[in-house]
């Protein structure tokens, strides 16, 4: 059986090079209108955000360079087609709870989720938890950065290393020009994108195999599990790849942000219902197109590059607009996690240390630390074999070492105690770790052990605690 190979097509820099010119455009005019003495403006774009941007927003942080070289695509290639759909519908139930405690967390008014956890564990707890964070963001901008360089590869053939560096340098000038207020409007953009580049790529690609008797053909002599539901999965491996992804989003400071610089709660509700139905819409269309990828390049690529190499199949304008919707993809979640993280820096650990801070010195500090992060994150990808692998641990550490404590914080926080919350934010985040060195002991996924214990802290602990806190 024979497989396509990857041909790069330079031409498709085109597309991508239009991308990020109006992508600089709108960073230009949001630094021109920014108010740089202001951290809610900087860090909330004045809370002002309508449902569709919102909906963008949304839509533009959350599907990242984890879905074109990361899980979705990487789930396609190794497992199947329908492991890799139902991925989705993690998202779909963490939208639904967010939808739910969106006035809540409105409510509380406050610029990250650090600051909603000191309400209910104290000052101490704010810190931790914003370094916890802080860590998982720019976990997770380094596999953006890495999804970034493959798909310049793909367009380029140049080293990976090289436009991954490249990549970082466009991720770090687009965060800290405007800060949301220009995230959010890039985000808008590159929705636009993405749909235009997923749609006529979908169309192209398959026109170009033959339909789905070609899929069903090269199925049955490839992968005969491969359009099965379970794909050989059992029900442990659902648990263990689904959990990460939905326990993020349930503790996504990206997500409760945007809450926070909505207009209102109606535009809150509105903007998670089209993030819904973007989610429904889109995630699917990247598993099948990355299961495609599989059946046609085989083993001439990498699990990350299933979905991406389908590009170099297309006539350049049409790879180059699935390309841009790709890049589309990644830079929008890199710099709303970089911009994400840097913001606790600012706002929950600088002005730990000095409490008399000015906004402009809160300012300042927070994008210092968008391109000391930025930085940083290509540091991290010498220390991760995939995307994947970057993806599952930075996931896991907010899963397990944040979402328990924040999620009581918001729903029950008369309920916990301060020792609780504590003990929760460092049993998770110690255990993730520890468990990721030991190599997952007894062939137990991080997740499945970390995420329970942190619970399990967090309810026995504050029952313990209770009556001290009530006496206090």
């Amino acid at each position: 059986m024979t497989f396509a190979q990857m041909v790069p097509q330079p031409k498709m820099l085109i597309m991508i090079a239009a991308y990020f010119v109006v992508v600089f455009i709108f960073a230009y005019l949001a630094k021109k209108k920014e108010n740089r003495k202001s951290i809610k403006d900087f860090a909330l774009a004045g809370k002002g955000l309508s449902s569709f941007v919102l909906m963008a927003t949304f839509m533009a942080s959350w599907m990242g360079g984890g879905a074109v070289a990361g899980s979705i695509n990487s789930i396609a290639y190794t497992a199947g087609l329908f492991p890799s759909i139902c991925y989705a519908s993690g998202s779909i139930l963490a939208i639904v709870i967010l939808y739910a405690i969106g006035p809540l967390v409105r409510k509380r008014g406050k610029m990250t989720t650090a600051a909603l956890i000191e309400d209910s564990y104290g000052t101490n707890a704010r810190v931790l938890s914003a370094a916890v964070i802080a860590l998982a963001s720019f976990s997770i901008v380094s596999y953006q950065l890495r999804a970034m360089g493959i798909v310049l590869n793909a367009t380029t053939g140049f080293d990976i290393e090289l436009m991954t560096l490249i990549a970082c340098v466009v991720v770090i000038i687009a965060t800290v020009s405007g800060g949301l207020s220009s995230v959010v409007k890039i985000d808008a953009f590159s929705v636009c994108v993405m749909l235009a580049g997923l749609v006529c790529a979908f169309i192209y690609i398959f026109s170009h195999i033959g339909g789905w008797g070609w899929v069903l053909d090269r199925t049955a002599e490839l992968a005969p599990q491969g359009l099965t539901f379970t794909a050989g999965w059992t029900a442990k491996d659902y648990l263990a790849n689904y959990a990460p992804g939905f326990l993020l989003a349930l503790g996504d400071q990206n997500l409760y942000q945007r809450m926070a610089a909505a207009k209102g709660d109606r535009n809150v509700q509105i903007g998670m219902i089209g993030w819904a139905l973007g989610t429904i819409i889109v995630l699917p269309s990247v598993s099948v197109l990355s299961y495609i990828g599989r059946l046609y390049f085989g083993s001439n690529i990498i699990a990350s590059q299933s979905f991406i190499a389908l590009s170099t199949v297309c006539p350049w304008v049409i790879g180059g607009l699935m390309m841009a919707s790709c890049t589309g993809f990644i830079l929008t979640t890199a710099n709303s996690y970089l911009l994400s993280g840097s913001t606790n820096v600012g706002t929950d650990i600088f002005t730990h240390f000095k409490k008399d801070a000015s906004d402009a010195q809160i300012v300042k500090v927070t994008k210092i630390s968008i391109v000391v992060f930025g930085v940083a994150s290509l540091i991290l990808l010498n220390f991760f074999p995939s995307i994947l692998a970057i993806q599952y641990w930075a996931s896991t550490i907010v899963g397990a070492g944040i979402t328990p404590s924040l999620l009581a914080s918001v729903v029950c926080p008369n309920k916990v105690t301060k020792w609780g919350g504590i003990a929760s934010m460092v049993g998770g985040t110690i255990l993730t770790i520890g468990w990721e060195m030991a190599g997952q002991p007894f062939g137990l996924a991080t997740v499945l052990v970390a995420f329970p214990f942190s619970v399990l802290l967090l309810v026995v602990v504050s029952a313990l605690t209770r009556n001290k806190a009530l006496q206090a």
